[in-house]
């Protein structure tokens, strides 16, 4: 009979991880289309309040900068202490900052209201992949992180779309209003459905510092490769997500619709083909699959700037969801493995900030690139930085796990 409890309590088990992933992964996804019905705009927004470019990146940074010092030690405690107040946390404050945009009238403000938003983002995103990682079975970290994008891609896919089409019949605040309404949809969501989750670390791991977790996260040849990646990676995604708004309205005299489908083309096909590599990445060699990925994503987006029609935008923008696709499930089923030793919210936090410094430095970065040398000349010099990266890091991640210290 023992057997046969076995079995069923480990079904029981199995049903209750795929309600919790199903009702996150929902949540999420409701969470980001709101988000996403305001990025495309903001640059937008911030232009007719006089931004430069340098002011432009400014806005952006801000954000990235407070993600990026709430994420590893947003991770590190809820490890310690759970993940689903943190979450909630996260998703308050996503909503709360769609309501405020109404309110602003400057780009101080604006920079202050990212500011803000960077420590929700901080919240939801290194809690949520830490989440997954918890529920995600050894050996199958590429499908679960893939079904993961799938709901933040998505997301970002829908957002961009129902957002512009929002803004060209009921103005700017309509856009900035709904994000506020599905943040509150989505933490509503979560506070009553989605059970906590904590990690099985021993106490003497919970007890880590930030510090000693980051040290003995880089110690790792693998994870500095993969940090250097993930950083270079966001780099050059900022420059395509605040400037390509400005070169189609500028350039080619694109409505908020139009920008809002340049921007759905990417992340939808993104979205679409997260699990399929997300199966590759469980079954074909990883490392290639990610270098392979960085390669493509510096050539497209080095030709971005030279895009003159809508049509040379939409071919780029696709091919290099293409590129995240690959790339997106490929890089997260490594560091999962490097979370099963460090604590996962810790490790996903470390990972996030890498992100988020990445973030930072291509927004201040670009905008001063872009002033200097115009759109086509930035573009290329981020692709430059990034395609280097790639190959510093690409020695880096060949050391096999049995070897790191």
């Amino acid at each position: 009979m023992l057997p046969v409890s076995t079995n069923s309590q480990n079904e029981t088990e199995s049903l209750s991880n795929k309600i919790a992933l199903a009702t996150l992964l929902v949540s999420l996804f409701i969470a980001i289309v709101g988000i996403a019905f305001v990025i495309p705009f903001l640059p937008i927004l911030a232009v007719d309040y006089g931004a430069n470019g340098f002011e432009l990146g400014l806005i952006m940074a801000s954000f990235s900068i407070s993600m990026a010092i709430t994420q590893p030690i947003v991770g590190l405690f809820s490890d310690r202490h759970g993940r689903k107040l943190f979450l909630l946390a996260g998703l308050a404050i996503y909503s709360l900052t769609g309501f405020a945009y109404v309110l602003s009238s400057s780009v101080i403000d604006m920079s202050l209201i990212r500011l803000i938003q960077g420590v929700g983002g901080g919240l939801v995103f290194a809690v949520s992949m830490a989440y997954v990682g918890d529920l995600a079975p050894a050996e199958h970290e590429g499908r679960y992180m893939g079904m993961y994008n799938v709901a933040m891609f998505g997301g970002f896919g829908c957002g961009p779309l129902i957002g512009g089409i929002l803004k060209d019949a009921f103005g700017m605040n309509a856009s900035f209003i709904g994000m506020g309404v599905l943040g509150a949809m989505a933490f509503v969501s979560i506070l009553l459905f989605l059970p906590e989750s904590r990690t099985t670390n021993n106490s003497e791991e919970q007890q880590e510092s930030i510090g000693s977790a980051f040290a003995g996260i880089l110690s790792e040849a693998r994870m500095v490769g993969i940090f250097i990646i993930r950083l270079a990676v966001m780099f050059s995604m900022v420059p395509s997500f605040i400037f390509l708004p400005i070169l189609l309205t500028d350039v080619m005299q694109a409505s908020a619709t139009q920008i809002g489908l340049v921007i759905t083309s990417r992340t939808m096909v993104t979205a679409a083909l997260q699990y399929p590599f997300g199966w590759v990445a469980d079954r074909y060699n990883r490392i290639l699959l990610t270098i392979s990925s960085l390669c493509g994503m510096s050539i497209v987006v080095s030709l971005l700037g030279l895009s003159q029609e809508l049509w040379h935008a939409f071919i780029l923008f696709t091919l290099l969801g293409v590129m995240e696709a690959i790339f997106q499930p490929t890089n997260s089923a490594m560091i999962l493995e490097g979370g099963r030793s460090h604590g996962m919210g810790t490790t996903m936090g470390i990972f996030n900030m890498a992100m988020s410094i990445g973030m930072f430095i291509g927004s201040l970065g670009a905008g001063v690139l872009i002033d200097a040398f115009g759109m086509q000349a930035g573009f290329m010099i981020v692709a430059s930085v990034v395609l280097c990266s790639t190959f510093v890091s690409w020695p880096l991640i060949r050391v096999p796990l049995s070897q790191m210290k």
